[in-house]
């Protein structure tokens, strides 16, 4: 090979040399981005030791989102919460495994929000003694933790229920925690209120030829309306109301509270004479019934099988206690008895000699009230005297305690002298019983010896000062006379006869009493 060959083959050899350390080069280079790929894929890293979370909000369960990863390690990783409650705040383990590596975590799930209370639309009503619970005021609580405590916040009730006895106007605290302690509280108030009381509702007895709206017997009083008579609703039918019989007849009222109270009675119709027998003998009387119609619903009526010292108890609602005052100073005392009750006046007899010429009376009665009286007049041939006194000059609720005398003429006309037992009841100003007397008829009319000569009733029943104007009853209640006089030498006691006493009622008063 000449020179010339020889150096025109050198840098053939360095060309060959060089590309051998660029392709080096480029396979070094190669390697290392394949590496480098293969770490981006499966790279895994974790990036934090917890995580925290509102209760409530979602909770990822996607590994990828609880460490740094490569594309394929974000798709091969598992997350493992077997152990997290989402439910309930708490601090929980967590892992991710990726190809045997186990990353571990704490999962923190917190609750800082408050529970939300809705309240019912109120306003709120009890009846007394109802066990009221919170959840009566509640229309809803939301809040993401389950175990929640309502209660009442409140140092004077319990805080499980309210069990509230008295009519009044109360406030509610109630109070919602959740187990992290987070508290709200609603206040409201509510009224404990108890259904109308309707008063007066008894059954009634009706006569066949009263006009009488039954509505007027019945009255509703409410804690928070007051009055609501006027709101009673009555039903029956008009179409079934008999001439004599019986129907069924309700009363029913409702409150602002919508609390009802609702009764049923009967009522019984029959004539007016049937009616008033049924109250003489004592088989109904104005306090059990309502009595529409009678022609005196006030009478005590007969006491039968009685012994006369039970009797004068009974009878003595019909007795009343007189005192005259004087312009001296000075007093007279009597006694006197109801004759008559009408719907606004109480009419009382008693001896014209009590009275005097003086126009008005003190009257005490059983109940321990009393009121004044106008002396009406007197009657011109016997010793009686009457005395009216206005209802409204006593409480509204004596009415249902007086009663009037019982007269039966048909007996008194034809009583055997011999077998009538006799007493009088006298009470002094306080209306308690001061006296009585018991005795026994002498004669029903005798001759009178003393004064203008006329008939009077004998009694071997001995009177005292202050008798003067007494009822005289038999055993059984009926009035027989009334007391007026008695002479010592001879020992004789004397009283106005019934008839008299009916018959000087009615010059005095110009009204007719019922006599049987």
């Amino acid at each position: 090979m000449n020179r010339t060959q020889q150096e025109n083959s050198r840098p053939v050899r360095r060309l060959n040399t060089k590309g051998k350390i660029v392709a080096g080069l480029s396979f070094v280079f190669f390697l290392a981005g394949f590496i480098w790929l293969i770490h981006c894929l499966f790279y895994a890293k974790q990036p934090a030791d917890s995580y925290t979370f509102e209760l409530g909000e979602e909770i990822s369960e996607d590994a990828a989102d609880y460490i740094d990863a490569g594309f394929f390690a974000r798709h091969l990783a598992l997350a493992d919460f077997s152990l997290v409650d989402k439910s309930r705040p708490g601090k929980y383990p967590m892992c991710v495994v990726y190809f045997g590596k186990v990353f571990s975590y704490d999962i923190i799930i917190r609750d800082t929000m408050v529970p939300e209370i809705t309240l019912k639309e109120g306003p709120f009503y009890f009846l007394p003694g109802t066990h009221i619970e919170p959840s009566d005021f509640l229309e809803s609580v939301k809040d993401a933790d389950r175990i929640l405590s309502i209660t009442f916040d409140t140092d004077l009730m319990d805080t499980d229920s309210l069990f509230c006895r008295d009519l009044r106007t109360y406030t509610a605290r109630i109070m919602v925690e959740d187990s992290s302690g987070n508290t709200s509280i609603a206040i409201t108030d509510f009224l404990v209120d108890e259904a109308p009381k309707l008063t007066g509702v008894k059954d009634f007895y009706i006569s066949n030829e009263a006009d009488a709206d039954l509505l007027d017997y019945v009255k509703a009083i409410d804690y928070l309306d007051g009055d609501l008579t006027d709101s009673i609703e009555i039903t029956y039918d008009p179409e079934q109301v008999p001439e004599e019989g019986v129907i069924n007849v309700s009363f029913t009222v409702t409150d602002s509270c919508g609390f009802t109270s609702s009764e049923t009675v009967k009522a019984y119709f029959d004539s007016p004479d049937a009616i008033q027998q049924l109250i003489g003998s004592r088989s109904i009387a104005r306090d059990d019934y309502n009595i529409i119609g009678a022609y005196n619903a006030y009478d005590t009526g007969l006491f039968e099988g009685q012994n006369t010292p039970q009797t004068l108890a009974d009878v003595m609602p019909s007795v009343v206690h007189i005192r005259i005052n004087k312009d001296d100073g000075s007093c007279t005392i009597g006694s006197g008895f109801i004759a008559e009750i009408t719907d606004n006046e109480i009419y009382v007899v008693t001896n014209n000699h009590v009275v005097g010429r003086y126009t008005e009376a003190e009257v005490y009665f059983g109940t321990g009230d009393n009121a004044t009286g106008n002396i009406v007049g007197c009657a011109e041939k016997y010793d009686v005297a009457v005395i009216k006194i206005p209802l409204n000059r006593l409480p509204d609720s004596i009415e249902d305690k007086l009663y009037t005398v019982h007269i039966d003429m048909t007996y008194w006309e034809e009583m055997d002298e011999d077998t009538v037992n006799l007493g009088i009841l006298v009470l002094d100003e306080n209306g308690e019983i001061e006296h009585v007397t018991y005795g026994t008829l002498v004669e029903t009319l005798t001759f009178f010896p003393f004064f203008e000569p006329h008939v009077e009733t004998e009694m071997a029943l001995p009177l005292r000062p202050g008798d003067s104007g007494s009822a005289v009853f038999d055993s059984e209640g009926r009035l027989i006379a009334m007391a007026f006089a008695y002479s010592i030498a001879p020992e004789r006691d004397w009283a106005v006869p019934l008839n008299e006493i009916v018959r000087a009622y009615t010059e005095i008063t110009g009204r007719n009493l019922y006599t049987y």
